[in-house]
């Protein structure tokens, strides 16, 4: 059986409740209070008498009261649905926000208007809050739904990073913002956050910003779930992280740059204890690992701890300090190092760290005694030197300077009187204006290194040939010009014999020529002359062929001396030594190769095995090689290193010739030795000289070749068989 609720019954439930609720409850009739429960008039304030029989919009916020009106119109013909926000005045004068809803309730026998009323001010406050927060972060903040990949909510910011509107911002998704890479990253990690029950995440990624160009991002990201534990929506902060990467790029760069520095650098702590080393720091002082010094104090490496000591206090004291100090390596050696010492401060100036630079100047404090033990030894090499130098004022041009062997060599008798004399009066006068130009020429061009030969007069009246070469230099501070000059008018005699020998060498093979021309009719002569002889013939004229045959016989003898003279023999091979031959070809071109400033390297086997061979035809050879690599390298740069090494290798001597002149271009190289091929300009050579050289080597049983390469120069190697190991 159901029992009935009367009337009274159920207005008594209703005050019963409408006291106790949370809520605000109010009966609007005529648009006025006729009920107020006590939870409104708490959070409003009033006492009940206050507000019954009044209007009810009375105490809604003036500007509210036409969207309250609005919405409780549209709430109560059915067609708003959620409730709506207002404010109400409260008794002190302060304002609350409220959520209220309306609907049609029976009150006393007549209609009337059910408000119901929830106090959502610190909702309000916290929401205004957090729209300020955001309206003002330096990040972006989005609120991103699982269900579709949309944002339902994206801070200001984001038209500053990445130059979108909020409202263009809304209508995209992560993979319109993300590069595809990033994006692909950010979905595999959500989806493994999501299944491994993780709730946030940070990740570094790469954004596209609305221009097109690439912006480094992290996002750290937290996962929303709805009331059944199941994400539904991610809030997350987005920063710009370009500054950071730029500051850890050029950070990288800064310890890429240390790390790999020549120069060693340490870091220690304001006690002095290493807390970093780079590997030129290892190196420097003999260690392998730096676990072997971090921790270690700096003065443990320093040979004198207190002079370390007063760098690094005058380096607290200033800006920095540089200091040469002598410093001791793991194995106990000392070596001499430039510190440049400082103290790194941070950004209140108050001082954090040390650190120093180091470089050896262990060689430069060497060259720099060797340079002073020069200097020393200066006057003594100047004075002693066999080659005659003075120095010229190149204003006065007064000797300055004259060293013994050019007062010697102008007939002087000291270097005192030598300093008195012009040097313009030992000059032949046809030749006075040609010395002039060349002494102009070397204190006027800095790098003027030719050398002429001269003829000069001594002071007794000889004349002189002398090779002379200048150089400008500064002396006492005023420029001056350096000559240098030697005696060479027995070797200009000495060519004249050679130019005279090598005339006789040319008549010797114009004669063992003639002398094959003329034996030939010659033998026809005596031959016919001796048959005619035999026969019956007259005495008259037998005594006429006696006298014909007789003078032929005596012309085939002067041929036959001829022959004799200039015939090429066999090769007379004896043992020699290799070396020898090298010296002797050496000597005889050193004024050449003192004149076009080329220099020898020797680096000659002291224990080197006799060989058999021609002496005359190996330093042919050797010639050869010689004269061409001083061709090719004064052609190139008027100068040049010429480098000679013998060595043996079981049992052959192998001889190398290199040249630092342009080398051989790769398709001339296996040519060099073909007769009649030449590389030199048209008039310098004949193409004869490397294959005559290659025929006396291989009929010597030796293996001669070439190794070069354009611009680094070219290596001649030569293979000698020991004693007589011939073919």
């Amino acid at each position: 059986m159901i029992s009935v609720v009367t009337q009274t019954e159920i207005g008594n439930l209703f005050e019963i409740l409408g006291a106790n609720l949370p809520v605000g409850i109010c009966i609007i009739q005529d648009e006025k209070f006729r009920y107020i429960n006590p939870s409104f008039l708490t959070y409003t304030g009033y006492i009940e008498d206050e507000l019954l029989g009044k209007d009810f919009l009375a105490i809604v916020i003036p500007e509210d009261r036409e969207i309250v009106k609005e919405n409780a119109t549209k709430m109560l013909k059915g067609e708003l649905n959620s409730a709506y926000q207002f404010r109400v005045a409260c008794k002190d004068g302060s304002s609350k926000w409220v959520m209220g809803a309306v609907r049609y309730v029976q009150y006393c026998g007549r209609e009337a208007i059910l408000v119901i009323c929830m106090d959502i001010t610190e909702q309000k406050q916290s929401e205004e809050n957090y729209k300020i927060l955001t309206a003002h972060s330096a990040d972006v903040i989005y609120r991103l739904r699982l269900t579709d990949a949309h944002f339902t909510y994206v801070s200001l910011f984001v038209e500053h990073m990445l130059g979108y509107t909020v409202q263009e911002a809304l209508a995209l998704q992560p993979k319109d913002i993300l590069t595809p890479e990033s994006y692909e990253i950010q979905k595999k990690q959500m989806l493994k956050d999501i299944e491994n029950g993780v709730r946030q995440r940070t990740l570094q990624l790469d954004a596209v910003h609305k221009d097109g160009h690439i912006i480094p991002v992290e996002i750290h990201a937290h996962f929303i779930n709805d009331e059944a534990g199941q994400p539904v929506e991610i809030v997350g902060v987005v920063r710009d992280i370009t500054d950071r990467k730029k500051a850890q790029e050029e950070l990288r760069i800064f310890s890429d740059i240390v790390a790999s520095s020549v120069n060693a650098v340490a870091i220690a702590d304001l006690e002095g204890n290493l807390t970093y080393v780079n590997k030129s720091f290892l190196r420097m002082w003999g260690y392998d690992d730096e676990k072997e010094i971090l921790g270690k104090n700096a003065l443990e490496f320093w040979q004198v701890a207190e002079e370390a000591v007063e760098v690094m206090q005058k380096a607290l004291n200033n800006e920095g300090c540089v200091a040469e100090l002598a410093a001791k390596r793991k194995n106990g050696s000392i070596f001499e190092v430039l510190l440049s010492a400082s103290v790194v401060r941070d950004e209140a100036g108050k001082p954090i760290c040390r650190a120093g630079s180091f470089v050896d100047i262990t060689e430069r404090k060497r060259t720099e005694e060797a340079l002073r033990q020069s200097e020393e030894n200066y006057r003594t090499l100047f004075d002693s030197a066999v080659i005659g130098t003075i120095v010229l004022d190149a204003e006065t041009m007064k000797v300055l300077m004259a060293n013994q062997a050019a007062a010697r060599i102008l007939g002087f008798s000291s270097v005192e009187e030598a300093l008195e004399a012009d040097p313009f009066d030992f000059v032949l006068p046809e030749d006075k204006e040609k010395v002039s130009e060349l002494a102009e020429q070397a204190l006027l061009e800095q790098n003027a290194q030719m050398a002429y030969d001269l003829r000069m007069l001594t002071k007794d009246g000889r004349k002189i040939w002398i090779n002379a070469t200048g150089a400008r230099i500064v002396h006492q501070g005023r420029l001056a010009g350096l000559i240098s000059f030697t005696d060479i008018t027995e070797k200009k005699q000495q060519n004249e014999r050679l130019i005279l020998a090598d005339r006789l060498a040319s008549i010797g093979e114009l004669a063992a020529g003639t002398a094959h021309e003329v034996n030939n009719p010659l033998t026809s002569v005596i031959g016919f002359s001796q048959l005619l002889l035999d026969k019956d013939i007259p005495d008259d004229i037998r005594k006429d062929l006696e006298i014909i045959y007789s003078e032929a016989q005596r012309a085939a003898a002067v041929t036959k001396n001829l022959l004799t003279f200039a015939r090429k023999h066999k090769p007379v091979k004896r043992l020699n030594q290799i070396n020898d031959i090298i010296e002797d070809v050496l000597k005889l071109r050193s004024h050449e190769h003192k004149i076009h400033d080329i220099k020898i390297k020797k680096q000659l086997a002291p224990d080197l095995p006799k060989c058999m061979v021609d002496y005359f035809q190996i330093q042919q050879v050797f010639f050869n090689i010689v004269i061409n690599a001083e061709y090719f390298m004064t052609e190139a740069h008027k100068k040049g290193t010429l480098t000679i090494t013998t060595e043996k290798q079981n049992g052959t001597v192998i001889i190398t010739f290199t040249d630092d002149g342009p080398g051989i271009p790769r398709e001339n190289l296996n040519r060099i030795f073909n007769p009649f091929f030449t590389t030199k300009a048209t008039g310098k050579g004949t193409g004869l000289g490397l294959s005559i050289c290659h025929g006396i080597i291989t009929e010597h049983g030796g293996r001669i070749h070439a190794r070069s390469q354009r611009g680094e120069g070219t290596t001649i190697f030569i293979e000698l068989p020991i004693n007589g190991n011939q073919p």
